[in-house]
């Protein structure tokens, strides 16, 4: 027959089962003992070994009595006898000083302190500890116990292994989420520099660790290009070769190094080049893993310093992990640069065949400041040539001429007066909202054009200086290695070239007289029969110079002008609350772009329209009853009408939309959600698509054939194989100074709905005057040319 203790036992082995965790088992326990023992208290302690003897550790107490300590050192006077003889023993209480239990708070006397060993696998467990208040405990009612202690051992066991599973579960699962993050992070972005200076920044927390060093090979060297952490020993930009220290060494080598003894002779190698009164802990303990690319190998991921321990192989699989995410996103990166190295080569390939294409200066100077737009990323392009020892400016980019009395133009101007003075390139940048270190002029310029960065070359060759290209932007790093190299490689051909066009410009007359010379004597020595067969030629040329009709057509330089720019500004104050928008997006008339937090505007118009449902309430009753505020009342209603009205135009006016379809141009659009906007500023630019305004340059000769709505045809160099027509809108009044002579400008429209076409591209325009004798269409310009001449010479 099972005794009552014995089915107590079962019953607790099924609750113990049931429990979620160690400390609920042990609270069972605990109960179970004090039910089998009335009047007493009972307490599970768990013994845990170590270096200095061990600790006991309270898991769960039940019965009259508190903890006032939860844990205290192995060496104690009542309990150490357990780890020695692993027996029961019973002190008698009131022999015993309240030093003996101390980590006990109870309010009553007690008669007895029994502890009962827990053992497991001939070693202490822990133990149960048992305070009799009313009758001393016997050693049989101890041994009675017995199924409990023997339920106690494994239930304890199985509940502790479950806990350190369950938390190598979490503590994967937590690794594993770390590393999704990191590939996210790492792969938000292809940019080189923000993939390196990132990769330390997040594995540090990762890691847990003083610092992580991430170093990449520049040649046959490692270089130390990114760091997060404290770490007094190296700095960024150090370089190591192989046998200056165990970083280059692992890399050599190529294989995982895991240093984790302190007294390590390579450590204190690495220790040496630290401050000797630093407050920042040398390194005691480090990891380092190569970094693989196709098999080959890139860099290393170094850690040091684990906290609280030293790294292990846990740590050495997880941050194999990592670096495998990291060479990955290395590997993205480095393509992304070796590609837009290549576009930036094969730009330059492209400009440098247009500046040798032409030796007409006005022409070369449009190519030099608007074709390298496609790859640098700049907002100002100018270049200005020397002038009898001056820098005078010749060409702005986005701009086929200069307007006289322009800001911009004049900023530009006194920059370069400034620029004049400097023999070298200069390459200046504001990264702070103070300009200082920067040269008063370039900092007043900067302050009044909002550029903060500026690059300068100048364009000299052996005959002297040429002049000078300038380069601004408003971003303070506009510009990279690779870009610098292209800027002064183009400076260089852009000199050559310039140069070749000035002079061909001054070629003299006689190379154009020389051959009619050579012609006329010719004709001298011919016979009678071969001048008359030139008569005759001469007769017919003549006959179709009178009365043959040709399509005359007047030509010039063709560019196409900023296009129009509508900004969306909030009507209200408020802070952004969606953006339906991104840059590069198409729209229409009225879409809407973005959304403000409306809620005080909603709040306005639900208190007006109860303001005005109230009124209008009152009214309509007053009328009902013919009172004598019916009046009054009507007034009432229309002004809250009014008041309706107005808040429902606060409330729509929180949808910011866009006034006419085309492309919104705003960079990073959708990062303004959440930012406040005042009244009036700008949230977004949309670039007009209906049409693109083409200006046709005309010498001022020609001026006088052109009128409103002529026909007229462009054929841009950025797509030979198209030809633009349409009717000109205009013909300026007045002219502009250009290369040598001054022009008019006859403006098209033509559709630009592909968005085809950007401001600055240009070509040649021909505008069809109709049909002209061919003597009119041929000779006209010599004939100019020719009676300007001697007007010049003899008239009056």
């Amino acid at each position: 027959m099972i005794s009552d203790i014995h089915n107590a036992a079962l019953e607790l082995s099924a609750q113990v089962l049931a429990a979620p965790n160690t400390a609920a088992r042990a609270a069972l326990l605990a109960a179970a003992v004090v039910e089998q023992l009335p009047d007493t208290a009972c307490v599970i302690h768990r013994f845990v070994p170590d270096e200095n003897g061990g600790e006991w550790t309270a898991l769960a107490i039940a019965g009259y009595a508190t903890l006032e300590l939860a844990s205290f050192p192995a060496p104690d006077r009542l309990i150490s006898s357990l780890l020695t003889e692993a027996r029961a023993v019973i002190f008698d209480g009131p022999a015993l000083r309240r030093e003996d239990y101390a980590h006990l708070h109870i309010t009553r006397s007690l008669e007895s302190l029994a502890y009962v060993p827990l053992l497991h696998q001939d070693e202490v467990l822990g133990t149960i500890e048992i305070v009799s208040f009313s009758e001393p405990l016997a050693p049989n009612e101890l041994d009675e116990l017995a199924p409990f202690v023997q339920l106690a051992v494994p239930a304890i066991v199985s509940g502790e292994e479950g806990e350190r599973q369950r938390q190598e579960l979490l503590d994967a699962l937590h690794r594993m989420s770390q590393l999704y993050d990191l590939e996210k992070s790492l792969n938000s972005t292809l940019e080189f520099d923000d993939v390196t200076a990132m990769t330390p920044e997040k594995t540090l927390p990762m890691v847990d660790c003083q610092a992580v060093h991430l170093w990449l090979f520049d040649g046959a060297v490692l270089r130390l290009v990114a760091t997060s952490g404290e770490d007094a020993t190296v700095d960024r930009g150090l370089t190591q070769a192989p046998g200056e220290g165990y970083v280059a060494d692992m890399a050599e080598a190529g294989e995982v190094l895991l240093i984790a003894d302190a007294e390590d002779e390579r450590l204190a190698q690495r220790n040496s080049a630290a401050p000797a009164d630093g407050e920042i802990p040398l390194v005691r303990d480090a990891l380092m893993v190569p970094l693989m690319q196709d098999e080959a190998e890139v860099g290393v991921l170094e850690a040091i310093n684990k906290n609280g321990r030293p790294f292990n192989d846990d740590d050495e699989f997880f941050l194999l992990s990592i670096a495998e995410t990291v060479s990955s996103a290395l590997k993205n990166a480095s393509l992304m640069h070796a590609e837009r190295k290549l576009a930036i080569l094969e730009a330059l390939v492209k400009v440098s065949s247009e500046i040798t294409s032409t030796l007409r200066l006005d022409r070369l100077l449009q190519i030099i400041v608007n074709s390298p737009q496609n790859v640098l990323p700049y907002e100002l392009c100018a270049i200005a040539l020397d002038s009898r020892g001056r820098l005078q400016l010749k060409a702005v980019s986005g701009m086929a001429k200069l307007p006289l009395g322009d800001a911009m133009v004049d900023r530009v101007e006194e920059l370069v007066r400034w620029l004049s003075t400097q023999p070298e390139a200069l390459h200046l940048r504001r990264h702070e909202a103070a300009d200082s270190g920067l040269p008063p002029e370039v900092g007043r310029h900067f302050e009044e054009t909002g550029h903060r960065a500026l690059y300068s070359v100048p364009l000299n060759d052996d005959q002297g200086r040429l002049g000078v290209l300038i380069f601004e932007s408003s971003e303070a790093e506009f510009l990279d290695v690779p870009h610098i190299e292209m800027i002064k490689i183009l400076a260089g051909q852009a000199t050559v070239a310039i140069r070749n066009a000035l002079l061909y410009r001054e070629v003299p007359l006689i190379s154009l007289l020389e051959p009619l010379m050579q012609k006329r004597a010719a004709l001298l020595r011919s016979t009678g029969r071969r001048r008359l067969a030139y008569a005759g030629m001469a007769a017919a040329i003549a006959l179709f110079l009178i009365f043959c009709p040709l399509p005359m057509r007047v030509s010039g330089v063709a560019v196409i002008v900023p296009q129009r720019v509508i900004t969306v500004a909030a009507p209200v104050d408020g802070n952004v609350e969606k953006v339906f928008a991104h840059e590069g997006q198409r729209v229409s008339a009225g879409e809407i772009l973005g959304t403000l937090n409306d809620w005080q505007w909603r709040a306005s118009l639900a208190a007006a329209e109860a303001k005005y449902q109230q009124a209008l309430l009152a009214m309509e009753d007053d009328l009902a009853h013919s009172s004598p505020r019916a009046g009054a009342d009507r007034s009432n209603v229309n002004y809250l009408r009014s008041e309706v009205v107005q808040a429902r135009a606060r409330f729509e006016s929180a949808e910011l939309r866009s006034p006419i379809a085309g492309i919104v141009v705003t960079p990073n659009l959708q990062n303004t959600a959440g930012e406040h906007l005042d009244a009036g500023a700008a949230f977004a630019q949309v670039l007009d698509l209906n049409a693109a305004e083409i200006q046709i340059a005309v010498p001022q000769r020609d001026a006088v054939l052109l009128q409103a709505g002529q026909t007229a045809g462009v054929k841009l160099d950025s797509y030979p194989q198209r030809t633009w027509h349409a009717p000109v809108n205009l013909v300026s009044p007045q002219a502009t100074a250009g290369d040598g002579e001054r022009m008019f400008f006859a403006e098209i429209a033509v559709p630009n709905g592909d968005a085809a076409l950007h401001a600055g591209m240009s070509g040649r325009g021909k505008i069809s005057i109709g049909y002209r004798p061919a003597g009119y269409v041929l000779l006209r310009n010599p004939a100019l040319w020719v009676w300007q001449t001697l007007w010049n010479w003899i008239g009056w």
